[in-house]
């Protein structure tokens, strides 16, 4: 990782307080966000970060652009719920996303009409409503009933032995094939829905990949549940509340792709602890760690989500302390991931904070996540179908485990196994 050669503080003009105010470009040197993201061993890194350089500091997120990356707790809390200092309108970024890496471009260009990412105010309490209004209507029991289903039909493709990727073969199809389900996308549909969000968010797709997606979710409007009525997705895509078939299709990528990258993240983080931690798999297994409480430590421990929807100043000045100077436009990333290891928040023994889900993972203020509640019956359904029917053994050593590309979520690229039957199937 390339790191300071300076620590703030040492090029920085004084300030009329007589402290210094560092800038975001003022550093010669700065530490580059791809390699702090794909880091081995990413909780040594933030630390390492955070005893250089505090809980903010400047990044260089390639091509010479740079965004202040926020790992403070309390900072990142403030920020996600005050829209008067920082907005998601990447509009407002002060950077060019054509001089960024291909994997972030898709969460700093601008979009076509409004999305619920990036609106505010008014705009955004109208789009955010049909996602939290069709989302809290989906029943828990359908939810977990269909996810199981899902998982015994992947297992059942996938058969046993050697060669057997668990993010490629089981998260993937598992994860995409259940949500889809819930939203009412038979298999095809899903697919197709989900491998064009995908493409989206890599900065892969382009103006034709939204309009082949307004297309399929033209086709839901008229799809029915199992009782007779409107699928989720056939909700959505009619919904008043919105004003036009281009706000109801980036309402629907918006869950999509939501589901489709955080649930994997979650799912396979949770199955590399599973197989890879000792303890943490006997915990699991004995009991003593129910499989809630357990994903609830892979949401403090190896969290999912890095970093949040980035976020661009809106104002200039000391957003998050003395030491830094923050310019309008500049971008400013919430590491997340970073503030679940933040020592002001929390204990050190093993226990400590057991129970406690204010780890960040869902956001905080007007943009959390609008389902944190299906996202944890799927991922645990899944984690425990599973280990249920099968034995996954690494086949390969922890450390050699690669992270996907990816600006808001840490997910391993792969996950080489060798499968056994259990014997508790059934």
């Amino acid at each position: 990782m390339t790191v300071a050669a300076r620590g703030p503080g040492s090029v920085l003009a004084g300030s009329a307080s007589g402290g210094y105010r560092m800038r975001l470009y003022d550093p010669e040197t700065v530490p580059v966000l791809g390699d702090v993201l794909s880091a081995r061993d990413i909780d040594a890194a933030w630390s390492g970060l955070r005893q250089e350089w505090g809980d903010a500091l400047p990044v260089d997120l390639g091509s010479g652009a740079r965004a202040w990356l926020v790992g403070g707790y309390q900072t990142i809390v403030m920020l996600a719920r005050d829209s008067s200092m920082v907005t998601t309108d990447t509009g407002a970024w002060n950077g060019e996303p054509g001089s960024l890496p291909t994997s972030l471009r898709a969460s700093f260009r601008p979009w076509f009409g409004q999305r619920v990412e990036t609106a505010s105010g008014p705009v955004h309490a109208r789009l955010r409503g049909p996602l939290d209004e069709v989302l809290e209507a989906v029943d828990a029991a359908e939810v977990g009933r269909v996810t199981r289903a899902a998982c015994e039909q992947v297992l059942d493709e996938l058969g046993r032995g050697d060669g057997v990727d668990l993010m490629h073969d089981y998260v993937v199809p598992v994860t995409r094939l259940a949500f889809g389900t819930v939203l009412g996308l038979d298999p095809a549909t899903g697919r197709q829905v989900f491998e064009i969000a995908d493409a989206l968010a890599a900065g892969e797709g382009d103006a034709a990949s939204v309009d082949e997606l307004s297309f399929v979710l033209g086709g839901q409007v008229m799809g029915r549940d199992a009782n007779g009525g409107p699928t989720p997705s056939g909700l959505l895509a009619q919904h008043p509340a919105y004003e036009g078939t281009d706000e109801a299709v980036a309402g629907m990528l918006s869950v999509v792709t939501g589901a489709s990258q955080g649930l994997q993240a979650w799912l396979g983080q949770a199955l590399l602890l599973a197989l890879s931690d000792e303890q943490f798999a006997r915990r699991l297994a004995g009991g003593r760690l129910g499989t809630d409480e357990a994903l609830d430590e892979v949401l403090w421990d190896a969290s999912p989500v890095t970093i949040m929807a980035p976020r661009f100043a809106v104002k200039e000045g000391h957003l998050f302390g003395d030491g830094a100077y923050v310019e309008r436009g500049d971008a400013v990333l919430l590491a997340v991931g970073a503030a679940a290891s933040d020592p002001s928040i929390r204990g050190e023994g093993t226990w400590d904070g057991l129970g406690n889900r204010a780890h960040l993972a869902w956001g905080a203020g007007a943009h959390r996540c609008p389902a944190p509640r299906q996202a944890r019956l799927i991922v645990r359904t899944a984690v425990e179908t599973l280990l249920r029917q099968v034995e996954p053994v690494l086949t390969t050593g922890a450390e050699q485990i690669r992270w996907a590309p990816d600006l808001r979520y840490r997910r391993p690229a792969s996950l080489p196994v060798t499968l056994r039957p259990t014997g508790l199937a059934g």
